[in-house]
C-alpha cells in the first residue's frame, strides 16, 4: 500500500522554505582592529585591565517595557557602549562580517539583501545577566538581532532563545583566540543571557535590516506540517505494532525520503543540509520525536548491472566509435548506508537494503534512468556488459517500536553492532532486568536469532567472523539462557562453530545447569573436533577454568574429544589445514584433560605417540612442550604431570637419536639424489648428483625444460646452486654442487643441543 508514502510526500511538499527561528555558528576571523572612544585599541582576547576601562566609560544597559526605557539591575545587569563610539578596522573585517551575515541569513531562511547595523558593544562582567525579554524595533527594516561574541575569557553566560514553544541554549564561548561565535534570532523571539560566572564577556550586537523596503521576514513556521506528519507517523507506528511477523506488513517497515541536493560522504550531516532539505529535515525531526520514530540521514546507492547491445554510431567491434544501449538489467541492489543521527553522531550501522515500496514518494528515483551507465567491452565469448550507479542522500525513519524488525531484516552486519551497543547501554544504565532498554535489546536479539542464516556455509561464515559470538554474548548478558542454549544447540553443535566462539560458549555454559552444559559441550566437541581440533580442545580447556566440579561435569565432553582426536598416516592428504594437529591442540588437550582426570591426559599422549606423522616431534611436540614449560613455570609448586613427563621423555629420545647420528662434511662430490620426478631430464639430474667426481653440470635446453629442472631442484632440496648462462641458444642452466644438506644438519645439531639442554633439565 502506498497511502502512507503518498500522504507523507504531499505534506512535506508544502515545506519549501528552509531556516529556523535562530542561526548560530563560528568563524575563524582575521582579527580586526577594535577601537573604542575613550579607551583606544582593544587587545583580543580582551585583557582584564581593558575590561575595567570599558566598564568605566560604559553605562548601565537599560531594557524596554512597553513605551518606556528603564534601568533595573534586577532585570538587566549589563554594561553598554553605543555603536557610534565603536570602530572596527582591517582589510578583511568587512569580508568576515559579510560571510557571517550570509550564514545567518541562510540559517534564518532569509533570501535577498540583508544589512547589519552595529547597535551596541556589550560588556558582561562577573554576575552580569539579562532576564528573558523581546527586542524592540531599533531601526526601520529591522527583523532580527545578530550577537557576535569576541574572543574573551569567561564562563557561564549561555544565550537562551525561545520561540513558539521551542527553546535552544547556546554556549558562545570559544577557546581559540582567532575564532568568534555568533547567533542570530528573529526580533519576536524571547531570549535571555544567563549570569556570567567568572571573567568578562565582550559582544557586538547588530540589527539585521531589510534595506530594500521589502516585507520583513518572519521566522519559518511549519508547525501545521509538523503536526500533520507527526499524526501520520503515530498512525504508522500504531499499525506496525499490531502486525505480527512473519505476517506481511501492510505498511512499509521503514521510509526513505530522498533529498533534493547532492551531498558527499564527507559533508553529509543534518547541520549541512541546504535549502528545502534543511526545512524538511527540521519538520521530520520534530515530528519523529513526537511520534517516537527513529530518524537518520544516510546515503542511498542503487546499482544495476546487466548486458548491453549495439545501438549504432560506428562499427560494433570498434569500441572507440560504437554506441551501446542497455539491453536488460539482470541484477539490482538498493542500499542505504553511512548513517548520521540528528545529533551529528556517525552511527556504526551497516548497509540496509530497501524495496521500492519503502520510497517516499514512490517515484522519487524516477531520474535513475537519466544516469549514464558504464559499458564494459566484450571479452571472449562474453558480450558487452554495463553497470549503472546512482546515489542520493535521504532521510530514513521507522517507528521506534519496530526498530528491532528493521535492523534484523537488514542483516547481521547492521543488527549485531546495534545490539551490542544497546546491551552496553543497558549495562551502563544499571542493568535492571525487564526495563525498557532490556526489553528493546531482548526483542532485537530474538529477531536476530529468528532470522539467523539457514545455509551451513552462511552459518559457518557468521561464526568465523564473530557474529555468532556477538549474539550468544548478548543473549547471555541479557539472561536469556534458554535462548542461548538453543542457539548453541542449533549452531555450535551442528557445525557452525569456530575458535572465536569459545569465550561466549564457555560463559553461556557457566550460566546453565551442569547436566545441560555438559550435553551441549559434548555435542559441540563431538561434531567439530574432526574439522577444528585445536578450537575444540581450547574450548574444553577454557571450560575447565569457568565451570565448577569439572571432574564430574566435563568427563563426557573429554571422552568425546579423545575419541575425535585426528589421526594422520604418512602420505595421507589433509583437505583443510585446520584439521592438521598443531602445538595448540596438544597444549589445550593436555591442560584441559589433566584438570579433569590425569588418566585422560595420559591417553591423549598415547594417541599422539601412536601417530608420529600427525604429531611430529619437531613441529608439534617440541613447541607444545616449550609452551607447557612456560605455563608450569608460573606455578612451580606443582609437580609435572605424568602425561607431560612421558611426552617429554619421548621428545628427548627423539633428540638423542638424532644427536647420535654421525656428522661429517661430504668426502667427495656425491650428493643426496632423491629426486621424485623420473622424466629424462630429472634422471640425468639424479645421475649427476650421485657422481663423486662431477662438481658442475651444464644443462643446455629450452626454457620450459630449464624451468622444470629448477622446480625439481628446489622441491627436492638438492645441494645445488643454479645460474642461467645466456650465451648462445638455447640458454644453459649451470648446476653447481654445494654443502647445503650438511650445513642444514649442522644448524639442526646446534638447535638439538640447545633444545636438549633446555627441555632435559631434571631428566
Amino acid at each position: 500500500m502506498l497511502n502512507l508514502q503518498e500522504d507523507l510526500a504531499q505534506v512535506l511538499s508544502r515545506v519549501q522554505r528552509p531556516g529556523d527561528f535562530y542561526a548560530t555558528g563560528t568563524l575563524d576571523i582575521h582579527p580586526p582592529r577594535l577601537i573604542v572612544d575613550g579607551v583606544g585599541t582593544l587587545a583580543l582576547p580582551l585583557l582584564p585591565v581593558q575590561a575595567e576601562q570599558l566598564i568605566a566609560i560604559a553605562e548601565q544597559a537599560p531594557y524596554g517595557r512597553g513605551s518606556e526605557t528603564l534601568v533595573d539591575t534586577e532585570v538587566r545587569r549589563t554594561w553598554q557602549i553605543d555603536g557610534a563610539r565603536v570602530r572596527l578596522e582591517g582589510r578583511r573585517w568587512a569580508d568576515d562580517l559579510a560571510q557571517i551575515i550570509a550564514e545567518v541569513s541562510a540559517g534564518l531562511g532569509v533570501k535577498g539583501q540583508v544589512a547589519a547595523e552595529l547597535y551596541k558593544l556589550l560588556v558582561y562582567d562577573t554576575g552580569s545577566f539579562f532576564v528573558s525579554h523581546r527586542d524592540t524595533e531599533k531601526a526601520p527594516g529591522m527583523f532580527a538581532t545578530l550577537v557576535l561574541v569576541l574572543p574573551s575569557e569567561y564562563s557561564g553566560g549561555e544565550l537562551i532563545i525561545r520561540h513558539k514553544g521551542h527553546e535552544v541554549a547556546l554556549d558562545l564561548r570559544r577557546s581559540e583566540p582567532s575564532e568568534v561565535a555568533y547567533a542570530a534570532f528573529y526580533a519576536d523571539c524571547r531570549h535571555e543571557v544567563l549570569p556570567i560566572e567568572a571573567g568578562c564577556r565582550l559582544a557586538l550586537v547588530y540589527n539585521l535590516l531589510r534595506p530594500d523596503g521589502e516585507p520583513l521576514p518572519v521566522a519559518p513556521d511549519h508547525d501545521a506540517e509538523q503536526q500533520a506528519v507527526a499524526e501520520l507517523l503515530r498512525h504508522w507506528g500504531a499499525v506496525a505494532a499490531t502486525e505480527v511477523l512473519p505476517l506481511k506488513h501492510t505498511e512499509p517497515l521503514k521510509l526513505i525520503y530522498p533529498l533534493e541536493h547532492s551531498y558527499t560522504e564527507a559533508e553529509l550531516s543534518f547541520s549541512t543540509l541546504k535549502g528545502a532539505d534543511a526545512a524538511v529535515a527540521g519538520v521530520l525531526h520534530g515530528a519523529a520525536r513526537e511520534a517516537e520514530c527513529d530518524l537518520h540521514l544516510a546515503l542511498v546507492t542503487i546499482r544495476e548491472t546487466g548486458w548491453a547491445e549495439y545501438g549504432g554510431g560506428g562499427r560494433y567491434w570498434d569500441d572507440d566509435e560504437a554506441r551501446y544501449e542497455i539491453g536488460e538489467v539482470e541484477e539490482t541492489s538498493q542500499e542505504v548506508w553511512h548513517w548520521r543521527r540528528p545529533d551529528g553522531a556517525l552511527s556504526d550501522m551497516g548497509a540496509l537494503s530497501f524495496t521500492d515500496e519503502e520510497v517516499c514518494p514512490p517515484d522519487a528515483f524516477a531520474d535513475l534512468e537519466d544516469t549514464e551507465p558504464d559499458f564494459e567491452e566484450a571479452t571472449g565469448n562474453a558480450g558487452v556488459s554495463f553497470e549503472r550507479l546512482y546515489q542520493r542522500a535521504a532521510l530514513v525513519l521507522w517507528p521506534r517500536g519496530e526498530r528491532s524488525a528493521v535492523l534484523a531484516k537488514g542483516g547481521l552486519s547492521v543488527s549485531l553492532p546495534f545490539l551490542s551497543a544497546l546491551v552496553a547501554q543497558w549495562q551502563q544504565a544499571g542493568g535492571a532486568p525487564d526495563d525498557a532498554l532490556w526489553q528493546e535489546a531482548r526483542a532485537l536479539a530474538m529477531r536476530i536469532r529468528d532470522r539467523w542464516p539457514e545455509q551451513d556455509w552462511q552459518r559457518q561464515q557468521a561464526s568465523r567472523s564473530g557474529q555468532g559470538a556477538a549474539l550468544l554474548d548478548a543473549l547471555t548478558l541479557l539472561g536469556e539462557m534458554r535462548a542461548a542454549a538453543a542457539f548453541i544447540a542449533t549452531n555450535g553443535v551442528t557445525g557452525a562453530y569456530s575458535a572465536a566462539d569459545n569465550p561466549t560458549i564457555a560463559a553461556a555454559l557457566r550460566a546453565l545447569p551442569a547436566d545441560q552444559a555438559a550435553d551441549l559441550l559434548t555435542g559441540v566437541i563431538a561434531n567439530n573436533t574432526a574439522r577444528q581440533p585445536a578450537a575444540c580442545a581450547g574450548l574444553l580447556a577454557l571450560c575447565t577454568e569457568r565451570l565448577a566440579d569439572v571432574s564430574a561435569t566435563l568427563r563426557t565432553p573429554a571422552l568425546a574429544l579423545l575419541a575425535a582426536l585426528p589421526t594422520l598416516s604418512e602420505g595421507a592428504a589433509v583437505r583443510d589445514s585446520a584439521q592438521r594437529p598443531t602445538p595448540e591442540l596438544v597444549i589445550y588437550a593436555l591442560v584441559g584433560l589433566e584438570r579433569i582426570d590425569s588418566a585422560l591426559a595420559e591417553r591423549a599422549v598415547e594417541h599422539c605417540l601412536s601417530w608420529p606423522h600427525a604429531y611430529a616431534m619437531d613441529s608439534v611436540i617440541l613447541p607444545a612442550l616449550t609452551a607447557l614449560d612456560a605455563l608450569s613455570a608460573k606455578d612451580a609448586a606443582k609437580g609435572e604431570a605424568a602425561a607431560v613427563s612421558r611426552l617429554r621423555r619421548a621428545l628427548l629420545d627423539h633428540l638423542d637419536r638424532r644427536l647420535a647420528e654421525p656428522l661429517a662434511p661430504p668426502a667427495d662430490w656425491a650428493r643426496p639424489a632423491q629426486v621424485r620426478c623420473s622424466c629424462r631430464d630429472c634422471a640425468q639430474l639424479t645421475v649427476f648428483l650421485a657422481s663423486p667426481t662431477e662438481p658442475v653440470w651444464r644443462f643446455k635446453a629450452n626454457e620450459p625444460q630449464r624451468k622444470h629442472l629448477e622446480q625439481s631442484v628446489r622441491a627436492n632440496r638438492c645441494d645445488l646452486d643454479l645460474a642461467t648462462e645466456t650465451r648462445g641458444r638455447p640458454y644453459t642452466l649451470v648446476c653447481t654442487k654445494n654443502q647445503a644438506s650438511y650445513e642444514r644438519r649442522l644448524r639442526q645439531r646446534e638447535q638439538d643441543l640447545t633444545d636438549r639442554e633446555r627441555l632435559g633439565r631434571g631428566q
